[in-house]
């Protein structure tokens, strides 16, 4: 049951951000939407904050699901960025709100996760250090972000799949070689 009812706190919060900045949306207008109580609402989250938190990594999380390895990267990043174009008005008011640095968080929290398993999964067989493997996936993650944000800023204008074809290129291989590089 707490799952389903996050579920739809995050919902309201989604139909409330077609229409209202996040620095604008009360947690009355919200549980109003989904039909549920303020203390209902406090029961899972203990602000706005934290369901936009909580919003955001569960939408990236799902755009990466079962696309953890090296073959498959660019889909993840390209659901990612589906993700992003598809709820592009939630997006453009959470970025532009003081919210912005919750979604940034949040969203570099999930790619990281994402990144490091596709790093590990390269290294496997070779002898290389944690640190290394961290640093390779924080690198990634916050090209991948910059991407993102930049794209968001621009207004969606570019091609998320011309994007993602481009930063393949750039990719292609990096992974493997910058862990040689580091292996012991």
């Amino acid at each position: 049951m707490t799952s389903k009812t996050k579920e739809k706190l995050a919902a309201a919060l989604v139909t409330e951000l077609q229409q209202t900045p996040v620095d604008k949306i009360t947690i009355q207008a919200i549980v109003t939407d989904c039909d549920l109580t303020r203390q209902t609402f406090y029961n899972h989250f203990a602000d706005i904050y934290e369901l936009v938190e909580w919003t955001a990594k569960e939408a990236t999380a799902r755009a990466l699901a079962n696309v953890a390895d090296y073959d498959n990267w660019q889909q993840g990043f390209l659901n990612v960025m589906a993700d992003i174009q598809a709820n592009q008005y939630l997006v453009m008011n959470t970025y532009q709100s003081a919210y912005r640095d919750l979604l940034e968080k949040y969203i570099y929290t999930v790619l990281y996760e994402y990144i490091i398993k596709v790093v590990n999964r390269q290294a496997l067989g070779m002898r290389v250090a944690d640190k290394h493997k961290h640093f390779i996936a924080h690198f990634y993650t916050l090209a991948f972000i910059a991407l993102i944000f930049e794209w968001v800023k621009d207004g969606f204008k570019d091609d998320p799949h011309d994007m993602v074809e481009q930063t393949g290129v750039l990719v292609q291989g990096d992974f493997q070689k910058a862990l040689s590089t580091y292996a012991e």
